[in-house]
Protein backbone atom coordinates (compact mmCIF):
# COMPACT_ATOMS: atom_id res chain seq x y z
CA UNK A 1 0.00 0.00 0.00
CA UNK A 2 2.96 2.10 0.47
CA UNK A 3 3.56 2.27 -3.42
CA UNK A 4 2.06 5.02 -5.02
CA UNK A 5 1.28 3.05 -7.50
CA UNK A 6 -1.09 0.64 -6.35
CA UNK A 7 -4.31 2.39 -7.92
CA UNK A 8 -2.96 1.98 -11.13
CA UNK A 9 -2.86 -2.21 -10.57
CA UNK A 10 -6.40 -2.11 -9.77
CA UNK A 11 -7.64 -0.70 -13.26
CA UNK A 12 -8.13 -4.11 -15.02
CA UNK A 13 -10.17 -5.83 -12.29
CA UNK A 14 -12.05 -2.50 -12.62
CA UNK A 15 -12.20 -2.45 -16.37
CA UNK A 16 -13.02 -5.88 -16.76
CA UNK A 17 -15.96 -5.73 -14.45
CA UNK A 18 -17.59 -2.63 -15.89
CA UNK A 19 -17.59 -4.21 -19.42
CA UNK A 20 -18.37 -7.31 -18.41
CA UNK A 21 -21.06 -6.71 -15.91
CA UNK A 22 -21.69 -3.28 -15.28
CA UNK A 23 -22.64 -1.89 -19.06
CA UNK A 24 -24.50 -5.36 -19.79
CA UNK A 25 -26.66 -4.97 -16.96
CA UNK A 26 -28.03 -1.83 -17.45
CA UNK A 27 -27.91 -2.64 -21.23
CA UNK A 28 -29.89 -5.29 -20.44
CA UNK A 29 -32.63 -3.26 -18.25
CA UNK A 30 -32.75 -1.06 -21.15
CA UNK A 31 -34.76 -3.63 -23.35
CA UNK A 32 -37.78 -3.44 -20.62
CA UNK A 33 -38.71 -0.06 -22.15
CA UNK A 34 -38.74 -0.73 -25.98
CA UNK A 35 -41.51 -2.56 -27.64
CA UNK A 36 -39.14 -5.25 -29.62
CA UNK A 37 -35.89 -5.71 -28.73
CA UNK A 38 -34.83 -5.60 -32.48
CA UNK A 39 -36.38 -2.70 -33.68
CA UNK A 40 -35.78 -0.68 -30.30
CA UNK A 41 -39.36 1.55 -30.10
CA UNK A 42 -39.54 3.33 -26.51
CA UNK A 43 -43.44 1.75 -25.55
CA UNK A 44 -43.12 3.53 -21.85
CA UNK A 45 -44.63 1.04 -18.90
CA UNK A 46 -46.40 -1.32 -21.55
CA UNK A 47 -44.01 -4.63 -20.89
CA UNK A 48 -44.47 -3.97 -17.26
CA UNK A 49 -48.82 -3.93 -17.87
CA UNK A 50 -48.17 -6.78 -19.76
CA UNK A 51 -46.24 -9.00 -17.59
CA UNK A 52 -48.60 -7.98 -14.90
CA UNK A 53 -51.03 -9.64 -16.18
CA UNK A 54 -49.28 -12.72 -17.29
CA UNK A 55 -50.53 -16.09 -15.49
CA UNK A 56 -47.31 -17.65 -15.59
CA UNK A 57 -45.18 -14.50 -14.38
CA UNK A 58 -47.47 -14.65 -11.36
CA UNK A 59 -47.30 -18.02 -10.87
CA UNK A 60 -43.42 -18.26 -11.24
CA UNK A 61 -43.02 -14.95 -8.63
CA UNK A 62 -45.33 -16.68 -6.42
CA UNK A 63 -44.28 -20.13 -6.62
CA UNK A 64 -40.04 -18.44 -6.02
CA UNK A 65 -40.85 -16.92 -3.27
CA UNK A 66 -42.92 -19.42 -1.14
CA UNK A 67 -40.18 -21.47 -2.08
CA UNK A 68 -38.06 -19.07 -0.70
CA UNK A 69 -40.24 -18.36 2.87
CA UNK A 70 -39.64 -21.93 3.57
CA UNK A 71 -36.55 -23.05 2.72
CA UNK A 72 -34.95 -20.37 3.77
CA UNK A 73 -35.63 -20.25 8.09
CA UNK A 74 -36.15 -23.68 7.54
CA UNK A 75 -32.48 -24.68 6.81
CA UNK A 76 -31.30 -21.86 9.11
CA UNK A 77 -32.83 -23.68 11.91
CA UNK A 78 -31.31 -26.96 10.78
CA UNK A 79 -27.98 -25.87 10.56
CA UNK A 80 -28.43 -23.74 13.79
CA UNK A 81 -29.04 -27.12 15.35
CA UNK A 82 -26.86 -29.07 13.55
CA UNK A 83 -23.61 -26.64 14.32
CA UNK A 84 -24.24 -26.13 17.84
CA UNK A 85 -24.42 -29.82 18.54
CA UNK A 86 -21.09 -29.98 16.63
CA UNK A 87 -19.52 -27.47 18.26
CA UNK A 88 -20.55 -28.21 22.18
CA UNK A 89 -21.95 -31.71 22.30
CA UNK A 90 -20.36 -33.77 19.69
CA UNK A 91 -16.92 -32.54 19.18
CA UNK A 92 -15.25 -35.71 18.80
CA UNK A 93 -17.41 -36.46 15.29
CA UNK A 94 -16.63 -33.09 13.91
CA UNK A 95 -15.24 -35.23 10.51
CA UNK A 96 -19.37 -35.16 10.12
CA UNK A 97 -19.05 -31.71 9.63
CA UNK A 98 -17.03 -32.49 6.00
CA UNK A 99 -19.43 -35.12 5.16
CA UNK A 100 -22.50 -32.79 5.41
CA UNK A 101 -20.15 -29.97 3.33
CA UNK A 102 -20.21 -32.66 0.66
CA UNK A 103 -23.13 -32.15 -1.23
CA UNK A 104 -22.57 -28.70 -1.88
CA UNK A 105 -19.58 -29.72 -3.51
CA UNK A 106 -21.23 -31.65 -5.96
CA UNK A 107 -21.57 -30.60 -9.40
CA UNK A 108 -25.54 -30.26 -9.99
CA UNK A 109 -25.59 -32.96 -12.54
CA UNK A 110 -24.61 -35.48 -10.24
CA UNK A 111 -26.59 -34.29 -7.22
CA UNK A 112 -29.53 -34.80 -9.27
CA UNK A 113 -28.28 -38.37 -10.59
CA UNK A 114 -28.07 -39.32 -7.10
CA UNK A 115 -31.62 -37.95 -5.99
CA UNK A 116 -33.30 -39.38 -8.48
CA UNK A 117 -32.08 -42.70 -7.88
CA UNK A 118 -33.14 -42.73 -4.03
CA UNK A 119 -35.91 -39.89 -4.17
CA UNK A 120 -37.81 -39.76 -7.27
CA UNK A 121 -40.90 -41.17 -5.98
CA UNK A 122 -41.12 -37.97 -4.12
CA UNK A 123 -43.92 -35.21 -4.93
CA UNK A 124 -41.97 -32.04 -6.75
CA UNK A 125 -42.35 -29.17 -4.10
CA UNK A 126 -40.83 -31.79 -1.71
CA UNK A 127 -38.15 -33.13 -3.69
CA UNK A 128 -36.67 -29.36 -4.32
CA UNK A 129 -37.29 -28.47 -0.98
CA UNK A 130 -35.49 -31.57 0.48
CA UNK A 131 -32.49 -31.13 -2.56
CA UNK A 132 -32.12 -27.60 -1.70
CA UNK A 133 -32.14 -28.33 2.39
CA UNK A 134 -28.87 -31.28 1.68
CA UNK A 135 -27.13 -29.33 -0.83
CA UNK A 136 -26.39 -26.47 0.98
CA UNK A 137 -27.09 -27.24 5.27
CA UNK A 138 -23.34 -28.06 4.92
CA UNK A 139 -22.02 -24.50 4.24
CA UNK A 140 -24.35 -23.06 6.92
CA UNK A 141 -23.19 -25.22 9.51
CA UNK A 142 -19.53 -24.58 8.89
CA UNK A 143 -20.04 -20.89 8.79
CA UNK A 144 -22.32 -20.97 12.18
CA UNK A 145 -20.12 -23.99 13.81
CA UNK A 146 -17.55 -21.23 13.33
CA UNK A 147 -19.59 -18.03 15.14
CA UNK A 148 -19.98 -20.70 17.71
CA UNK A 149 -16.49 -21.14 18.65
CA UNK A 150 -15.51 -17.22 18.25
CA UNK A 151 -17.02 -17.12 21.78
CA UNK A 152 -14.26 -16.75 24.38
CA UNK A 153 -14.27 -19.85 26.41
CA UNK A 154 -13.91 -17.61 29.88
CA UNK A 155 -17.12 -16.58 28.86
CA UNK A 156 -18.67 -19.96 28.55
CA UNK A 157 -16.27 -21.32 31.47
CA UNK A 158 -18.17 -18.29 33.58
CA UNK A 159 -21.87 -19.42 32.24
CA UNK A 160 -20.69 -23.38 33.62
CA UNK A 161 -19.43 -22.72 36.91
CA UNK A 162 -22.77 -20.24 37.52
CA UNK A 163 -24.89 -23.33 36.84
CA UNK A 164 -25.88 -22.30 33.28
CA UNK A 165 -27.39 -25.08 31.42
CA UNK A 166 -26.44 -26.04 27.33
CA UNK A 167 -30.19 -24.68 26.58
CA UNK A 168 -29.66 -21.38 28.65
CA UNK A 169 -25.96 -21.01 27.25
CA UNK A 170 -27.49 -21.18 23.90
CA UNK A 171 -30.56 -18.85 24.71
CA UNK A 172 -28.32 -16.26 26.54
CA UNK A 173 -25.16 -16.37 25.08
CA UNK A 174 -24.83 -18.37 22.17
CA UNK A 175 -27.54 -16.98 20.14
CA UNK A 176 -27.48 -13.10 20.73
CA UNK A 177 -23.55 -13.40 19.42
CA UNK A 178 -24.66 -15.52 16.30
CA UNK A 179 -26.91 -13.41 14.86
CA UNK A 180 -24.56 -11.76 12.60
CA UNK A 181 -23.82 -14.94 11.11
CA UNK A 182 -27.11 -16.38 11.13
CA UNK A 183 -28.14 -13.00 9.42
CA UNK A 184 -25.07 -13.76 7.10
CA UNK A 185 -26.27 -17.40 6.35
CA UNK A 186 -29.85 -16.41 6.15
CA UNK A 187 -28.63 -13.54 2.67
CA UNK A 188 -26.36 -16.32 1.69
CA UNK A 189 -29.20 -19.04 1.91
CA UNK A 190 -31.77 -16.24 0.46
CA UNK A 191 -29.15 -16.20 -2.67
CA UNK A 192 -28.77 -19.88 -2.76
CA UNK A 193 -32.71 -20.90 -2.71
CA UNK A 194 -32.73 -19.00 -6.32
CA UNK A 195 -29.71 -21.34 -7.61
CA UNK A 196 -31.65 -24.16 -6.73
CA UNK A 197 -33.42 -23.85 -10.38
CA UNK A 198 -30.16 -25.66 -11.96
CA UNK A 199 -31.66 -28.44 -10.31
CA UNK A 200 -34.84 -28.03 -10.86
CA UNK A 201 -34.27 -27.74 -14.34
CA UNK A 202 -32.34 -30.93 -14.75
CA UNK A 203 -34.79 -33.08 -12.96
CA UNK A 204 -37.95 -31.71 -14.75
CA UNK A 205 -36.95 -29.13 -18.00
CA UNK A 206 -38.19 -26.43 -19.39
CA UNK A 207 -41.87 -26.78 -18.23
CA UNK A 208 -42.07 -28.62 -14.66
CA UNK A 209 -45.37 -29.26 -12.49
CA UNK A 210 -47.12 -26.20 -11.65
CA UNK A 211 -46.20 -26.27 -8.11
CA UNK A 212 -42.05 -26.04 -8.98
CA UNK A 213 -42.61 -23.42 -11.59
CA UNK A 214 -40.47 -20.58 -10.61
CA UNK A 215 -39.45 -17.64 -11.86
CA UNK A 216 -35.98 -18.48 -13.58
CA UNK A 217 -38.78 -21.07 -15.74
CA UNK A 218 -40.10 -17.97 -16.92
CA UNK A 219 -36.83 -15.90 -17.86
CA UNK A 220 -35.00 -18.79 -19.08
CA UNK A 221 -38.39 -19.88 -21.78
CA UNK A 222 -39.27 -16.40 -22.74
CA UNK A 223 -34.84 -15.85 -23.45
CA UNK A 224 -35.49 -18.86 -25.95
CA UNK A 225 -38.02 -17.42 -27.64
CA UNK A 226 -36.08 -14.22 -27.93
CA UNK A 227 -38.84 -11.90 -25.76
CA UNK A 228 -36.01 -9.86 -24.54
CA UNK A 229 -38.04 -7.24 -23.81
CA UNK A 230 -39.96 -9.17 -21.42
CA UNK A 231 -37.31 -11.04 -19.56
CA UNK A 232 -35.91 -7.37 -19.25
CA UNK A 233 -38.67 -6.36 -17.46
CA UNK A 234 -39.27 -9.42 -15.81
CA UNK A 235 -35.58 -9.21 -14.47
CA UNK A 236 -35.87 -5.59 -13.72
CA UNK A 237 -39.03 -6.37 -11.00
CA UNK A 238 -37.40 -9.19 -9.92
CA UNK A 239 -34.29 -7.92 -9.00
CA UNK A 240 -35.98 -4.60 -7.28
CA UNK A 241 -37.97 -6.74 -5.38
CA UNK A 242 -34.88 -8.99 -3.70
CA UNK A 243 -32.66 -5.53 -3.53
CA UNK A 244 -35.15 -4.52 -1.37
CA UNK A 245 -35.22 -7.44 0.79
CA UNK A 246 -31.20 -7.96 1.19
CA UNK A 247 -30.73 -4.10 1.97
CA UNK A 248 -33.86 -4.52 4.97
CA UNK A 249 -31.81 -7.62 5.94
CA UNK A 250 -28.32 -6.11 6.09
CA UNK A 251 -29.67 -3.28 7.69
CA UNK A 252 -31.22 -5.52 10.42
CA UNK A 253 -28.02 -6.96 10.84
CA UNK A 254 -26.12 -3.82 11.03
CA UNK A 255 -28.26 -2.43 13.78
CA UNK A 256 -28.35 -5.66 15.60
CA UNK A 257 -24.21 -5.59 15.52
CA UNK A 258 -24.59 -2.20 16.91
CA UNK A 259 -26.82 -3.23 19.84
CA UNK A 260 -24.58 -6.42 20.56
CA UNK A 261 -21.14 -5.04 20.07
Amino acid sequence: MNNKYWKFMLIPSFAGFLVFYIIPFFRSLSYAWLNDAFNQEFCGLENFKTLLKSEYFLLGMKNTFIFTAISVPLIIVISYIIAFLLAFVLRKLMFVQSAIFLPYLLPSITAVMIWQSHFASFPAPSSLLLLFIWKYTGLNVILLTTSFLTVPQEVLDSAQIDGSSKLSTLIYILFPNSIPMVLFTGILSFVNSFKIYRESYLLWGNYPDKSVYMIQNYLNNHFEKLNYQNVSAAASIFFIVIFVIIIALLWFEKKWSERIW
